[in-house]
Parts: structure tokens; sequence; C-alpha cells
């Protein structure tokens, strides 16, 4: 198994690598239309966007396909 999206991961990075994230990040307040991803940290998207870093994180990895389920 891939490793799992941590709040360390570049924003620009997850959504190249896991394309079905992008979704997330816009449900938590990135804009739908970028011409540029942003490269800042997950924990530093979550501080700007008062989002909850653990909800973000397991909604990510779980779009990843990258969480196991219970």
């Amino acid at each position: 198994m891939a490793e799992k999206i941590n709040k360390g991961n570049k924003l620009n990075e997850v959504i190249t690598k896991y394309p079905q994230t992008r979704d997330v990040f816009i449900k938590h307040g990135m804009p739908k239309y970028v011409s540029r991803l942003p490269s800042e940290t997950l924990e530093f998207f979550c501080r700007m966007h008062r989002v909850n870093i653990e909800q973000l994180l397991d909604e990510l990895n779980r779009a990843a396909g990258l969480a196991q389920d219970s």
C-alpha cells in the first residue's frame, strides 16, 4: 500500500498524484478554477481555510484510496 497523505504533503503534489482529491480541496475552500495549483502544505491550507487537519487527511486518504476501512 502507498504511503498515506499527511499534513506535510504539498497541495499541488497531492492533486497531481491523486487527481480525485481535487474535489475534497474545493469542498474546503480551494477555488474551483486555478491556473496554478498552490504549493502550500496541507497543514497551512487547513489553517488558512479553518479546516480540521485530521478530517481533511481522512477525506483525502479515502478519496485517494489509501484509507483502511475498519
